[in-house]
Parts: structure tokens; sequence; C-alpha cells
């Protein structure tokens, strides 16, 4: 039986990315459309606040930044399945010109420990609910904005589960 679960994540630097700059208002909202019996809930969105002025790559990893984005996917207790997700993302300025890319990089555990997390990168593994259904999921990323018009940015950042 396969049952896919769908994430889209909306990149908002508001109202401009100099002004994000100064202030560090960027964020990055969740919103699961969910097929068959996988639910998910958000913890924790990507966190943008403080980010320094001067920082040109933004860095959020998932598996050691207090900063990354946090969700639970709950399915059948024990079950198998795996975790497939769009690395690379284009995101474009709602407002004018001007497009960013944003790398994804997610960690997993079956327990509640972001630290002990792993990276699930390029390579799709077989992984496993816990006794209690649950799934860990840590998000977080990188993205160069040294050369980006100001703006509002948003694209789409889809998660597939697929039971095995």
């Amino acid at each position: 039986m396969k049952k896919c679960l769908v994430l889209l994540f909306i990149l908002n630097v508001i109202p401009a990315l100099s002004i994000a700059q100064q202030n560090g208002n960027v964020s990055i909202n969740v919103t699961a459309v969910v097929g068959g019996l996988v639910e998910t809930i958000t913890i924790q969105t990507i966190d943008f606040q403080g980010i320094e002025r001067d920082e040109t790559i933004i860095n959020i990893d998932p598996v050691t930044s207090p900063r990354a984005g946090k969700m639970i996917a709950r399915g059948a207790p024990n079950s198998d399945f795996q975790i497939d997700y769009i690395r690379q993302r284009e995101l474009t300025n709602t407002e004018g010109p001007g497009i960013l890319i944003f790398n994804y990089q997610i960690s997993g555990n079956t327990i509640d420990e972001q630290d002990t997390s792993e990276l699930l990168d390029q390579e799709i593994r077989d992984l496993t609910f816990n006794n209690d259904g649950e799934y860990f999921i840590w998000i977080g990323g990188l993205v160069d904005v040294a050369d980006v018009q100001p703006g509002r940015y948003e694209g789409e950042f889809t998660i597939e589960i697929e039971y095995i």
C-alpha cells in the first residue's frame, strides 16, 4: 500500500531582504496536505530571527541548529517507510524580479532528540515509525542571499512519505 505525504513550504522575506537582514524577519510557514494514514504535526517553523546583517550564506543545520523547523509524522506503529524530497527549490520574488535557490536539508529520528537525528540526504533508505507510530523530522537548509533582490519569496517544498 502506497501512501504519500506532501508538504508545501513558503519562504517569506518580509517585506524585503534588506529589511530582513537588518531585523531578522524571515520565516518559513508549513502547510501539509496528507493522503492516507499519515498525519503530520508542525511543532516549529524554520527560524531566521537574529541572523547577522553581513551573512551572505544562511545555513540552518537540521541536526544541530535550534533554528531548524520540526515536524512529527505519525503513521502505523513500527511500519517501514521511505522519505524522499526535492533538495533544491527555486523561490520566486512575488513583488518583482528575482529568485532565491534554497537547498533544503532534513534529518530524522524515532525519538525526540534533534542532536542524534540522522541527516536524510540523497540516499533513499528504509526508515521505521517508532512504537507509538511517530517519526521526528527537522528541516533546515542553505541559501545564498548575497545578490538577492528585495521582496517576498515563495516556493514549494515537497516531502513524500511512502509505506514499503
